[in-house]
């Protein structure tokens, strides 16, 4: 399959072109405009400045003069692995290096503020989990309300939703893909704000550093998708042993694209959280020493 969303005529400036692994299929410039080809159909044809990402699945024969022209034009560029792994993602040069990054960068040396946004990521994890409870385990959810969410409990939970049945290898490349297709979407988001995606706020050095914190309250989001997708059987008929099959892709692929706007709309907010607590951040005044009696 060469193009699962969108095809040429549905095209959008915030649509996605997912490429996988096929025989034949190529893609290369032609004109200013993308042309994808594979043996026995018509080639497709994409206007690069209608897209917001692009995603290549597996072994996939790009030009690099296709890639350039998909970066030029500010469009992220993802490679995933069979097993579902991101392999790389690359972008424009000067993005990512906006007033809120710059921002951000002047904040994340003070311990204090890097510790209040700790905090109010560790409660968004909360939140989510807890979402996630409210929809499978209504009573999970009111024990863990009432008297807290340790992580234990919940990793123990966690392993509950997905069918014994099901290969693990089965589950965990349906979940790695997913991942890296939300990594893709959340480095886009990250970007539009002017936030560098490798520059997370708790460790600056690692790789899609901030990436990987903008995505932790999703993780939920992912259980409760592999876990549905399991329970439909999806899993077992697409999975062979840690790697996916191209139809696999496509389903799965199918179910991100479908929750794109709830996901953009979460990343947002806490983007935007990020952004307040940044701009209106206020340090902690010294306590001052209590007078002792004589």
């Amino acid at each position: 399959m060469a193009s699962f969303a969108p095809e040429p005529e549905g095209v959008g400036g915030d649509r996605a072109l997912y490429l996988a692994e096929a025989d034949g299929l190529t893609l290369r410039v032609e004109g200013r405009t993308l042309r994808i080809d594979q043996p026995g159909r018509p080639p497709v044809y994409v206007p690069p400045d209608r897209l917001a990402r692009a995603v290549f699945w597996g072994s996939v024969l790009v030009d690099a003069e296709a890639i350039g022209l998909l970066l030029d034009r500010n469009v992220p560029v993802s490679f995933v692995g069979r097993g579902g792994q991101t392999r790389g993602l690359a972008w424009g040069p000067g993005r990512g290096s906006g007033d809120l990054g710059a921002l951000v960068d002047q904040r994340r040396r003070d311990p204090a503020w890097a510790e209040a946004y700790r905090t109010l990521l560790d409660a968004q994890v909360r939140e989510a989990r807890l979402d996630l409870a409210r929809r499978e385990d209504p009573k999970a959810f009111a024990r863990w309300q009432a008297q807290g969410l340790r992580t234990a409990d919940w990793e123990a939970w966690r392993r509950q939703l997905f069918p014994a049945q099901v290969p693990e290898a089965a589950l965990d490349a349906a979940w790695r893909y997913l991942k890296s297709l939300l990594w893709h979407a959340v480095a886009g988001w990250s970007l539009d704000a002017g936030l560098d995606p490798h520059r997370g706020v708790l460790d600056a050095r690692q790789t899609f550093g901030l990436v990987r914190e903008l995505a932790r309250p999703l993780a939920p989001w992912i259980d409760g998708t592999v876990a549905w997708g399991a329970r439909a059987g999806l899993v077992r008929r697409g999975g062979v042993g840690d790697a996916l099959t191209p139809a696999a892709v496509r389903r799965w692929t199918a179910r991100f694209e479908g929750h794109q706007g709830w996901l953009a709309a979460d990343v947002s907010a806490r983007i935007d959280a990020l952004a307040s607590l940044a701009r209106d951040w206020q340090p902690p005044t010294p306590r001052r020493a209590r007078r002792q009696d004589g």
